[in-house]
């Protein structure tokens, strides 16, 4: 019998169907909170409400004309111009709201609306600049920093959503495992085909900067038919692909099943889950296919950040090239004519798929591989459960397979890592020195001239902060601001850092709430310690 009372969580998430599916292990930890009987209301894209029957009857896809209607009986169609007034005096009190979202609209909302806990980025309706009033909290703050400081982030959006929540556990984990998981729906089909291995192509991206030539990709199948003859090849994609996809079924020669803009999205997932392999850019259907489980090889390029959206499915490659502007931002123009497309040949890419295949004995596939990256031309990452164990969980991280030196920002951002996750987690996950140590000796070369230059840099920064907690803090002003920002413009490699506290201080003065800047100060200080405590037993290892 079903409960009269039931707790009420609402999750925004209105991006695009890759960020929906990184989103998942978010929800799975936000449910572990309540009961079966409570409700989940997910504010989505319009686009995506078509994938309500994946979900259990308690958790709810909406878009957000449908959430002022559910809950404040406003009709956006009618009335654009929402009176923000109304929602705070709405019937309704949330126990739980999460917004993954840096926008006004949802920030606003997630401010005002009443609810006992909120987590997410957060609006204060003081000031006119909405950089000013959209303050990105904690786990949400690293979100938006490390979009800003792509090289130096190195933790996946799937794990970033997972610390808004209220909880962080090994989520991830159950996830691969596809046990005890409520969305069971998107569990793999078992196929009947005799055996016979389905290898999935996406087509397209978001972006001409992430997708490759088509000429390339038509080679790649080629490859794979020519030493798999007997394998299934189906392409997949949007409609707005079906050009592209056109002109590689064009270049071939033999019989490929091209369903691009042919099918929903609730069927490319049924499709995707009778999948062995998938071939993919960044995309939105690579999120998906990750999710459910396919082993992939996923190219990518441009402005794909393999530590940002990279496949979490343990045993998935991701080959990416080698150049000093990759990542790069999706709003810049090219002005290397798309140089990073030419670094990846389609051999290289059959070579992983070839990698993936492979069962015991001698994998020539790996040497061929290894001489592309001698050759500076890309790297190739796989999806590793076993590089560190977290406690009290368990993060899967891309890994280079080839070991290569490391730089001033690489040595930074790897040794930060550790450190983002045990701040941003409250201190619930904390690595052990040698833990660190032992990965980096693991899958680096490590220069001591670059560790104790960085170990410099990080106690000078140090040392400014403890300064500001001991005897500045009541005097801290937007002059101290300006002062770390051109801190983060001298110390480049440590900017995303810089940011972060910056931006942590500043909602601290804006909501004169000396507690809150003095927890900061805290945070950094510690943060640095343990970092500089890494840097020291690697420097007197004499690795």
């Amino acid at each position: 019998m079903s409960r009269n009372n039931f707790s009420r969580i609402v999750l925004f998430q209105r991006r695009r169907v890759g960020d929906f599916f990184q989103s998942l292990p978010a929800i799975r930890n936000i449910l572990s909170e309540f009961d079966n009987e409570d409700r989940l209301y997910i504010v989505v894209d319009k686009s995506l409400k078509i994938l309500r029957p994946f979900f259990e009857s308690n958790i709810v896809l909406m878009d957000l004309g449908d959430f002022f209607k559910e809950f404040y009986d406003i009709d956006l169609g009618v009335n654009a111009d929402v009176n923000f007034l109304n929602l705070e005096r709405g019937a309704v009190v949330f126990d739980t709201v999460v917004n993954l979202n840096y926008g006004l609209i949802n920030s606003l909302v997630l401010n005002i609306i009443p609810a006992e806990s909120k987590f997410g980025f957060i609006a204060n309706r003081k000031g006119g600049d909405r950089r000013k009033i959209v303050y990105p909290l904690k786990a949400a703050n690293y979100f938006f920093n490390s979009i800003r400081h792509r090289s130096q982030n190195r933790i996946n959006i799937a794990d970033i959503f997972c610390l808004f929540s209220p909880r962080f556990y090994p989520t991830r984990r159950e996830i691969l495992g596809k046990t005890a998981f409520t969305f069971d729906k998107f569990n793999k089909k078992k196929k009947c085909n005799n055996g016979i291995k389905r290898i999935i192509f996406a087509v397209g991206a978001s972006s001409i900067k992430r997708q490759l030539d088509s000429e390339e990709l038509a080679e790649i199948i080629r490859l794979i038919h020519a030493d798999y003859p007997d394998f299934e090849i189906i392409l997949v994609g949007l409609k707005e692909e079906s050009d592209y996809a056109k002109r590689i079924e064009d270049d071939i020669d033999f019989h490929i099943l091209n369903i691009v803009g042919k099918t929903s999205l609730p069927e490319v997932i049924e499709i995707l889950k009778t999948g062995d392999i998938m071939v993919s850019p960044d995309t939105g259907l690579l999120q998906i296919a990750s999710f459910i489980g396919l082993k992939i090889t996923a190219i990518f390029l441009g402005n794909a950040n393999i530590y940002e959206t990279g496949p979490y499915m343990e045993g998935s490659y991701v080959i990416s090239p080698i150049m000093d502007c990759y990542p790069c931002f999706e709003h810049l123009k090219c002005e290397f004519n798309y140089e990073c497309k030419k670094r990846i040949k389609a051999k290289d890419v059959f070579n992983v798929v070839k990698l993936i295949l492979s069962v015991g004995g001698e994998d020539f596939s790996l040497r061929d591989l290894e001489k592309g990256f001698e050759e500076n031309r890309f790297n190739l990452y796989r999806m590793s459960g076993n590089t560190i164990t977290f406690t009290p969980t368990y993060i899967l991280s891309p890994v280079s397979v080839f070991k290569s030196k490391i730089d001033k920002t690489e040595l930074v951002s790897e040794i930060f890592k550790f450190e983002w996750f045990r701040t941003l987690s409250d201190k619930k996950i904390n690595v052990g020195y040698n833990g660190i140590i032992n990965y980096l000796t693991e899958y680096f070369i490590l220069d001591l001239d670059i560790v104790k230059l960085v170990n410099d840099d990080i106690m000078f920064i140090k040392n400014i902060a403890v300064d500001a907690l001991k005897i500045r803090i009541n005097e801290i002003s937007d002059n101290f601001i300006l002062f770390l920002k051109g801190l983060a413009v001298n110390y480049p490699h440590l900017s995303l850092l810089l940011s972060y506290f910056i931006n942590e201080i500043q909602f601290g003065i804006d909501m004169n709430d000396k507690n809150y800047i003095e927890s900061s100060f805290v945070d950094i200080v510690g943060f640095l310690e343990n970092a500089h405590i890494t840097l020291n037993k690697i420097g007197s290892n004499r690795i």
